[in-house]
């Protein structure tokens, strides 16, 4: 038998009926090993060397010990996890627990289809160590960033929800945070614009033109007074208005290319209105159900078979314009793509764009984005004509020291017609910042800047215009507009800052955690996140909370998976240097001496507190939310004392019988029952049992990992 191990269960009946009797499919439901989750930093650097000291995750004990069984059967065992950084570190995991003594062999496929994955059981590999060291690189500095400068961070800001930072997260924050202050700070300025309504008297149409230029400089907003404004169109409406300048070209506008993990998390919230945790976990059940390629990526290559389906889609379902006699090939943007996978795009892309097996509303819009924006990808161009007209007026009327003799004043008109429509007959690229930040996408068929405006006249140099109306608009300026996540996931992507793949877990941080909350699609920072980034801003200056410094991480990461550097002399100095600057700030231990954390020191009377009003016993100093008071060192008793001495509110209630509750001592927590050493492995996860009496006065050996595990035998 062969064994093709996976991260999700999801994939397994799917991948088990392409392959036949002689394989068996298996699942390790995601990571099986990590770091612990509390204890100590559990990371020793030493002679050179970094050790994360992983454990079993509690959760993956039943799936591990069914991966156990089934290995123990298997000739060949197969690592079919993601094709990811994340996915070769969890397959090299997998081998860890199940141990050396199996053959492995790794495979990867794009999607979730026979011939993608008899395609990879015809090419199996060995692990990649570059990607493995990757993982490992990002895991153990952000695990180091984290566990140094959130106690600092609770220490310096004076709150205890201020509960973390992150190399990621906390400068996403920043920006959220930035953005917040110039919105705070942002005056408005009030002023006048001037819009002309011309005609030639032979060369119809009538056009509008606003006043663009004044004495040879860019109008702006000088007109900041009506009285102003007013004196002002009173002296046009005397002069004549002569054609300056005419510029008549036409444009080409290229297919965008297919999406990647940031442009589908943008264009799904600016379409759809969906969150990019939701867009991630409609795009991971896409991808298992073997709809779309896999869907963490940052490349725009495609797979030249899939270019050639989509064409003979356009070629079958478009007039001929709509073909172009080449494939379209795109380039990325980024330099340093993180891995060699293609762009998000369907399977079946002749199948059309609405897949009959898809019964979840939103999954079937979502697919229906990425389907059109594929197939638009290798349309034809479209062609716009783009015209401007210059309009001088008063053509005698001031000598500029630089240009000579201009124009008084000079009125700018534009038009643009779409002459081919092209690939936007089929979709828009509604990803910008001004749809994103705006949380509203645009017509079917308009791209950015490709809304059609009225066509201007043919006319030509010194031909005299006849001006019809003169009319003043009074106009503001506006504040920069709030982060939507789609606009901040655009920001953070052309910074270079963090992995597509993690922006939806980022988004879900900053506002879980109270850093930052969402109004009407807004992101707004609130006070607890302003005050986290000034702490950070001042004491980690230079250090993980710059936009750059988190650039060149991920850069290195990307020189490490590549294998161009070794990963642990670069993050241990990266490690130190967090560390170096977290004393500074007031680190109270160094977690990555070694040494164990320091234990919280027991609570010690303070006698100008008085003695409980409930029990009479001394109390004790504590800082709560809202700063300090003064509670009975008694963990059983309620009494509490406010800094003037008072009795606190529930103590009040208590001495005046309004609450009929007694300071009753805490009930003890039940002890852990020991293992017992003639008990049987547990029949799930193979642990430790003991033997338990229910209810009833029935007796029978549990598995001491319960609840997480329920595994039992009959005593």
């Amino acid at each position: 038998m062969k064994l093709v191990i996976v991260e999700s269960p999801n994939k397994t009946r799917k991948i088990g009926q392409f392959l036949g009797s002689d394989y068996r499919v298996g699942a390790s439901f995601g990571h099986v090993r990590d770091l612990p989750p509390s204890g100590d930093l559990a990371i020793s650097f030493a002679d050179g060397r970094i050790v994360p000291r992983y454990q079993e995750l509690e959760r993956s004990g039943r799936h591990v010990a069914q991966l156990r069984q089934l290995a123990q059967r298997a000739e060949e065992i197969y690592l079919a996890t993601d094709p990811d950084r994340e996915g070769e570190a969890i397959a090299w995991h997998v081998t860890q627990v199940l141990g050396d003594s199996h053959r492995y062999r790794r495979i990867v496929f794009n999607a979730v289809t026979r011939a993608a994955v008899d395609r990879a059981l015809q090419a199996p590999r060995e692990l990649d160590d570059g990607l493995i060291a990757a993982q490992q690189a990002r895991r153990v500095l952000d695990r180091v960033v984290g566990w140094v400068v959130s106690p600092v961070l609770r220490w310096g800001v004076g709150r205890k929800d201020a509960r973390s930072a992150g190399r990621v997260q906390s400068v996403a924050l920043r920006l959220v945070a930035e953005r917040e202050r110039e919105i705070t700070a942002f005056t408005v300025t009030e002023f006048f614009t001037l819009d002309a309504r011309l005609a030639h008297p032979e060369t119809p149409p009538p056009f509008t033109a606003r006043l663009s230029e004044w004495k040879g400089e860019p109008l702006g907003h000088r007109l900041a007074q009506r009285a102003l404004a007013e004196s002002t169109v009173a002296w046009c409406r005397k002069q004549q208005w002569r054609v300056h300048a005419v510029d008549s070209r036409e444009q080409q506008r290229r297919p965008p290319p297919p999406f990647i993990t940031a442009t589908v998390q943008q264009a799904a919230s600016v379409r759809l209105a969906l969150t990019p945790d939701r867009t991630m976990q409609l795009l991971q059940k896409l991808f298992e159900d073997g709809h779309i390629t896999y869907h963490r990526t940052d490349s725009v290559a495609i797979d030249p078979e899939a270019i050639e389906r989509a064409r003979a889609h356009i070629a079958a379902n478009f007039p001929p314009p709509y073909l172009p006699q080449n494939p379209v090939i795109h380039q990325g943007k980024s330099a340093n793509s993180q891995e060699a996978h293609e762009a998000i795009r369907p399977t079946a892309p002749e199948s059309g764009p609405r897949p009959v097996a898809l019964g979840d509303a939103q999954a079937r819009s979502l697919y229906e984005l990425i389907w059109q924006r594929f197939i638009a990808s290798q349309m034809s161009p479209g062609r716009d004509h783009l015209s401007t007209i210059q309009v001088a007026i008063a053509p005698d009327g001031f000598t500029h020291p630089e240009r000579g003799r201009i124009p008084m004043g000079i009125a700018t008109a534009k038009g643009k017609v779409v002459v081919f429509d092209g690939w936007r007959r089929l979709t828009d690229d509604a990803t910008d910042e001004r749809a994103a930040a705006t949380g509203k996408g645009k017509r079917k068929g308009k791209a950015k800047g490709d809304e059609e405006s009225a066509p201007l006249p043919v006319l030509t140099v010194g031909d005299v215009l006849r001006l019809d109306d003169l009319q003043v608009t009074k106009r503001s300026t506006k504040a920069p507009p709030r982060y939507t996540q789609a606009s901040l996931i655009k920001k953070l992507e052309a910074e270079g800052i963090g992995r597509p793949s993690t922006y939806a877990a980022i988004m879900k941080t900053l506002l879980d955690r109270g850093y930052a909350t969402q109004q009407k699609r807004k992101l707004h920072c609130t006070e607890l996140g302003l005050a986290l980034i000034d702490f950070l801003v001042d004491r980690f200056a230079g250090n993980f909370i710059e936009y750059d410094y988190t650039a060149r991480m991920e850069q290195l990461l990307d020189r490490i998976a590549a294998g161009e550097v070794a990963w642990e002399a670069s993050i241990t100095e990266a490690a130190f240097a967090v560390r170096d600057i977290a004393r500074r700030a007031g680190l109270r231990y160094d977690p990555l001496s070694g040494e164990a954390a320091p234990q919280r020191a027991p609570p010690q009377p303070c006698p100008e507190a008085g003695v409980c009003p409930l029990c009479q016993g001394p109390m004790t100093r504590r800082e709560g939310r809202y700063g300090a008071f003064f509670s009975c060192m008694d963990r059983g008793c309620v009494g509490t004392r406010n800094p003037d001495g008072t009795p606190g509110r529930k103590a009040r209630a208590l001495l005046a019988g309004r609450d009929p509750q007694p300071p009753a001592r805490r009930t003890p927590a039940p002890t852990r029952p020991e293992p017992d050493q003639q008990a049987p492995a547990c029949p799930e996860c193979g642990g430790a049992m003991a033997l338990s009496t229910d209810a009833a006065g029935a007796r029978a050996w549990a598995c001491l990992r319960f609840p997480a595990c329920r595994g039992a035998v009959d005593a």
